[in-house]
């Protein structure tokens, strides 16, 4: 059907109708041409690159106007019109309905009269924040590029590292009204396609109307859902994606937020760092012990506390006991109560310090944790044994690299001081072995949570405790980091 040279406004009174008239909605309305052939340009004011638009889009088509000769209908005159003018990169051509969500993301709209499609112009070009060290993973030695928030940039920067002609990228959108972006970035010949088609289809599967963030992906595809375990791993830096990625992981990629998801995550995945890789591999060695060992510390030393002193308190020496019992003097609360109130107010100032602005916000849980605790032990509310054990356990608890890790630790601290006041030592024993239950039971894409101790692999244990030195490694795991 033929459509009259009116046509074009009918055009762009759709899609000011499918906007709602938005005031950042641009329309420039030419007529080009011996025929003075009405066009319109279209974009969305923020979401285009000005330069871009001028010297790709309407320059090109203001200079040029006295050449072109093209008349309603003509075959493929749009395309003429986009094919020897428009300079952009990337042009496509589409029914209306198909380019409203260009529009929306960033693309100029040119409309004809008598044309049947529209053609897309890419002018992307929103403000985007520059490439910079990630606050949350600061390291010594390494890179110091991290992830923005612009998702194109951050699939560069794992291609700059990962140059391979294996490497592939699935784009899809995700989010009946955000319209989200998310990719999946993976090694074709590392990868397991077992891994890669259930990662794909639970992507395909997300019904939700927006994604502004990457956890709402990880709280959708991941496995065990009521778990307090983090069975997706997140990182802000583009060394750690790629290294996920050379080692058979998928990365998700999603648009408008600095943090690149990777599946499948293990218990011990989390236990490392990117920095491991660039120390000398007794140190780093070490240095991972050192994080285990603050797990655990983290993980019970309150709640042993509580259950010496309260159960066993004959496996302290005397004079230990002695000092402790002597602190203890005149303190009204249980020993149970007092540990869980100094746990809470510790947690209280953590919370508040990261609310608080920047300046002064470590001022406040440094001088808010000397100024109760020290009035607290004066009055003689708490004892400082206690103090000393809450603050000994907060240390160690910053050790562990995962912050969602951490968070899981400190919530169950409180589950082993509940066990530790009901049974003492038995009930910690009793806690551990109810935590161990549930995490053989954790899977992460159908990897076993606690691989590679169980299912037991000894190359991949060793890899796991130890830093193995590059040279040890054989041709098969060479370039694998972890």
């Amino acid at each position: 059907m033929e459509q009259t040279p009116t046509e074009i406004e009918k055009k762009i009174e759709h899609i000011e109708a499918e906007l709602g008239s938005s005031s950042d909605l641009t329309i420039r309305r030419l007529e080009i041409g011996v025929h003075r052939l009405k066009i319109a340009v279209i974009w969305i004011k923020g979401m285009v690159e000005v330069k871009a638009l001028n010297e790709s889009v309407l320059s090109p088509l203001l200079l040029h106007t006295k050449l072109l000769a093209l008349m309603p209908n003509q075959p493929n005159g749009l395309e003429l019109i986009c094919g020897n003018f428009v300079t952009a990169f990337e042009t496509v051509y589409a029914e209306m309905d198909r380019t409203v969500p260009l529009l929306l993301s960033g693309y100029t709209l040119i409309v004809a009269d008598g044309f049947e499609q529209c053609a897309a112009i890419d002018t992307q070009g929103y403000l985007i924040r520059g490439i910079e060290e990630p606050s949350s993973t600061v390291v010594v030695r390494g890179p110091r590029d991290g992830f923005i928030e612009c998702f194109e940039v951050n699939v560069t920067l794992i291609r700059r590292r990962l140059q391979n002609r294996k490497i592939r990228v699935e784009t899809m959108v995700v989010g009946e009204i955000s319209q989200t972006s998310v990719s999946m970035m993976y090694l074709e010949d590392r990868a397991s396609k077992e891994v890669v088609d259930e990662v794909r289809q639970r992507l395909q599967n997300i019904d939700i109307d927006a994604v502004l963030e990457s956890q709402y992906i990880e709280e959708l595809i991941r496995d065990n859902k009521g778990s307090i375990f983090p069975t997706v791993y997140s990182t802000e830096r583009p060394d750690d994606a790629a290294s996920g990625i050379v080692e058979g992981r998928v990365a998700i990629i999603v648009d408008g937020t600095p943090f690149v998801l990777l599946v499948p995550c293990t218990f011990f995945h989390l236990m490392k760092t990117a920095e491991d890789n660039y120390r000398a591999y007794p140190i780093a060695t070490f240095i991972r012990w050192i994080r285990f060992t603050g797990l655990l510390i983290t993980l019970l030393f309150p709640s042993l506390y509580v259950a010496i002193l309260m159960f066993h308190p004959e496996l302290v020496p005397p004079q230990l006991l002695s000092s402790v019992l002597s602190a203890r003097e005149g303190v009204p609360f249980p020993l149970i109560l007092e540990a869980v109130i100094m746990e809470m107010t510790f947690e209280g100032l953590r919370e508040a310090g990261v609310r608080m602005p920047r300046a002064i916000g470590s001022a406040i849980s440094i001088v808010g944790a000397l100024v109760i605790g020290e009035s607290a032990v004066n009055a003689g509310i708490i004892s400082s044994p206690t103090i000393i054990v809450v603050a000994g356990t907060a240390i160690a608890s910053f050790v562990i690299p995962s912050i969602e890790l951490s968070g899981a630790i400190r919530l169950l601290r409180f589950f082993m001081l509940i066990w530790a006041s009901l049974l003492g030592l038995y009930g910690i024993i009793f806690g551990l072995i109810l935590l161990a239950i549930h995490l053989t039971t954790l899977e992460s894409v159908g990897t076993p949570y606690l691989y590679p101790i169980t299912p037991f692999n000894k190359r991949e244990a060793m890899k796991t405790f130890f830093r193995m030195p590059w040279w040890s490694l054989n041709e098969h795991t060479k370039g694998r980091r972890r």
